[in-house]
């Protein structure tokens, strides 16, 4: 972290010889400049306000101060006065715009709402922060307003629930960043969590469940520990409000028709088939859901939304929509009945019918509705907005037909990915969503004109809970990728600028340690990155971290030893420290830790996490390796070398430490020279959730001259999860070996994707 020195503290404003940096401020405002000299902190300060701004609101900021600086007792001949003022333009301005003046003896904030009031006040507690420190501020002159009016973001209550007063501080964070948005995930299927006094079994019988899923998806274990909890009504008006307070709109999500198990363990007339059901232990989609035939369905849902949009303020009410399965509609007579009587051709329009039917209640009552981007399957409801989360499409397609959409793809939006290395993060569902790649994103697609481009809303990130227990481990996905993107949603594109973004968020990070909050590290982790090495057999590795120019120390393990390979280095011992600069050869097992070097901070490791790889050496390990076909585009980190690269992939999937197809493969390995072998394998996932099914046979080939091969063996489908080798123990000589994979084709019935190709992911090759 960057410090400045006490020496250059200015008492009052006055000419410098060196203009100060402009402060480092998330989300950056929309235009700020420095007009010369400080304002002390050091005097006693006053606010003051229009009569039209509420006692409320300078309660709350008076106290936030005054917790920054105390008032203190010495006495100044200029007082520092704080002013709050709201005017009427003349021009119309957005509602949250604000201006913030900064002089020698007097700070003024202006705006033409409370709301901007609120946004520019988190500006000044940013600047007051940093005034701690240096005694004094910069004079500036700031004028700000966001790029987007729906800036959000969403929590899972239901797979893990969590206390009020963590929800608050949830709050509190979005508040900081400007965010003004709470998505309140409340109901699901493995759980009720939000008290409806009409139906009070849905929390009594439905917000409680017989165990949880532990573990990675596939391996589909469990525990048998009771688990629940709701909010009461009161709780949730409480929380509404502490919300209102700091200009965050609270969106409640009511799931229909599908993610309904936990209200149909309740009541399960509400069903297709009476039940029995329970909320589910376990994560995933269920095809239990709402009956779109009942009448009665209809009667609990409005008396339940009635219910929530009386807690509830906000303008739009999310209705879930998302991964309903149509099976148990495709046999119930009363599904059957109700699209025969409605003239619905198929279930999608029967989807469609629900969601607009509901619609037209929600709508009646002054409200809209917005769901996942499947309500738009089969028709979209007249007035409804669009969620979009399986990527883009669902976004362009809505802002194409005139609706409104916010936009939340999985590839850029989902705060349960992973951040960092898996081998050296917490247990989290998939995928990998860094900070930087947050930062990157842009909400409007480019398929969008102009016209249609106005009807983006805004985007928001999702925190859904299944592997996330702890309110500790909630701030740890969500911090702090949250403030990237609330920089994407709140400043001008065009001053987006990512090595600015990083060295601002290396400033702010003391502000999180300070509030106590477990944000994650994992941007200053090392990325350990093997390529192939001068000479065939070796590896070069190579280290990288999230910003060049940072000194980087690496540890080097000879923990494994293989006697048919010489010594990683010549100058290894039992273990070797150095600083990285050239890539590191090695040439046998070994396992390398690599970290940033903290000067700041306690040195090395204790001060920054660390990244942890594993080499193992074969005599396949660094040898020309080709493909009969190309990999799936997105599952090609590292072409053919990664089947070869001493890495063997554990539990924790990301994309780089497979390939994939969704076709058979074949993959030849040239070992140098014609070698005695007696031990074949390569390794293969069975992930069925994901569409990842082990091959249907592996057969082994072998040559001697790269031309001619001969069948040397079989290794079969053992099935089961996880990681899996494919291997022959077989005595022979070779030079070449060929593994012809065989994809077992589509995916059968009974399993996620049925019908479609199936992926077969493939990992190291090993050769003894």
């Amino acid at each position: 972290m960057r410090f400045i020195s006490a020496l250059f503290i200015l008492s009052a404003c006055t000419a410098v010889a060196q203009e100060p940096a402009l402060p480092a401020l998330i989300p950056l405002p929309a235009e700020m400049e420095l007009t010369g000299g400080s304002c002390s902190l050091e005097c006693p300060w006053s606010l003051q306000a229009d009569r039209a701004v509420s006692s409320d609101f300078m309660e709350l900021l008076r106290a936030e101060v005054k917790m920054l600086h105390p008032v203190p007792e010495i006495e100044c001949e200029v007082p520092l006065a704080m002013e709050l003022h709201l005017l009427q333009p003349g021009t119309l301005l957005p509602t949250e715009w604000y201006s913030l003046q900064v002089t020698s003896d007097h700070i003024a904030l202006t705006a033409t709402t409370e709301e901007g009031l609120f946004r520019g006040s988190r500006t000044l507690i940013q600047l007051l922060e940093q005034g701690q420190r240096t005694g004094s501020i910069p004079c500036l002159s700031i004028t700000d307003h966001p790029r987007f009016g729906w800036r959000g973001m969403h929590l899972d209550v239901v797979r893990h629930f969590f206390p009020v007063p963590f929800v608050k501080k949830y709050i509190d964070l979005l508040a900081r960043y400007k965010m003004n948005s709470f998505h309140w995930h409340l109901t699901d299927d493995q759980g009720w969590r939000i008290e409806i006094t009409k139906y009070p079994l849905l929390t009594e019988v439905g917000g409680r469940r017989k165990g949880s899923q532990v573990g990675p998806y596939d391996h589909q274990t469990f525990d048998t520990i009771r688990y629940g909890g709701f909010y009461t009504q009161e709780q949730i008006r409480e929380v509404v409000a502490y919300a209102s307070a700091r200009y965050i709109n609270v969106v409640p999500e009511i799931e229909m028709p599908g993610h309904a198990m936990a209200a149909l363990s309740a009541y399960p007339q509400l069903g297709c088939t009476g039940g029995p059901y329970e909320a589910q232990r376990g994560w995933g989609v269920f095809d239990d859901v709402f009956c779109a035939g009942n009448d009665t369905v209809f009667t609990v849902l409005e008396d339940v939304l009635t219910e929530v949009m009386g807690l509830f303020p906000s303008p739009y009410i999310h209705i879930g929509g998302d991964e309903c399965p149509k099976e148990q509609w495709k046999v119930c007579p009363k599904c059957q009945a109700r699209m025969q009587a409605e003239g619905l051709q198929d279930e999608h329009e029967l989807q469609s019918w629900f969601i607009q039917r509901i619609e037209q209640f929600v709508n009646s009552k002054g409200r809209k509705i917005i769901g996942w981007d499947e309500i738009l399957e089969g028709g979209l409801a007249p007035n409804a907005a669009v969620m979009s989360w399986r990527g883009t499409e669902g976004g362009v397609a809505a802002a194409q037909s005139g609706h409104f959409a916010v936009m939340s793809p999985g590839s850029h939006c989902y705060f349960d990915h992973y951040q960092g290395d898996p081998a050296n993060e917490p247990l989290a569902i998939g995928g990998f969503t860094p900070l930087r790649k947050v930062y990157s994103y842009e909400p409007v697609p480019e398929e969008l004109n102009a016209a249609e481009a106005k009807y983006i809303l805004g985007a928001q990130a999702n925190l859904w809970t299944e592997y996330i227990l702890t309110t500790e481990h909630v701030e740890y996905m969500m911090l702090p990728r949250m403030l990237a993107l609330a920089e994407v949603l709140w400043s001008p594109k065009e001053k987006r600028d990512e090595a600015d973004f990083l060295l601002r968020l290396e400033q702010e990070l003391p502000r999180l340690d300070a509030m106590h909050l477990n944000y994650a590290k994992s941007l200053y982790q090392v990325s350990i990155l093997p390529e192939q090495g001068a000479a065939l057999g070796s590896i070069d590795v190579h280290f990288k971290g999230s910003q060049e120019g940072m000194p980087i120390r690496y540890e080097l393990i000879a923990d494994y030893v293989d006697p048919d390979a010489p010594d990683a280095r010549n100058d290894l011992q039992a273990r070797h420290t150095d600083r990285a600069g050239d890539p590191l050869t090695i040439r046998s097992a070994c396992i390398i830790e690599a970290w940033v070097e903290d000067s700041t901070a306690a040195a090395g490791p204790q001060g920054m996490p660390r990244s942890k790889q594993q080499f193992t050496f074969n005599k396949a390990t660094a040898r020309p390796t080709t493909l009969s076909l190309p990999p799936h585009d997105e599952y090609n980190t590292g072409g053919a070398f990664t089947l070869v690269n001493g890495i063997t992939a554990q539990d924790k999937r990301v994309n780089n430490e497979w390939l994939a197809w969704r076709k058979s493969v074949s993959v030849t390995v040239d070992l140098g020279s014609e070698q005695a072998i007696s031990h074949l394998s390569i390794g293969a996932l069975s992930e069925p959730g994901s569409w990842i099914h082990l091959p249907k046979e592996v057969v082994y080939s072998v040559s001697s001259d790269g031309k001619k091969f001969v069948p040397f063996g079989i290794a079969k489908d053992m099935g089961g999860k996880g990681r899996h080798a494919f291997t022959l123990e077989k005595t022979g000589k070779a030079r070449y070996v060929r593994i012809d994979v065989e994809n077992i084709g589509n995916i059968p019935d009974g399993f996620a994707g049925a019908g479609r190709p199936a992926f077969v992911f493939l990992d190291e090759i090993e050769v003894r």
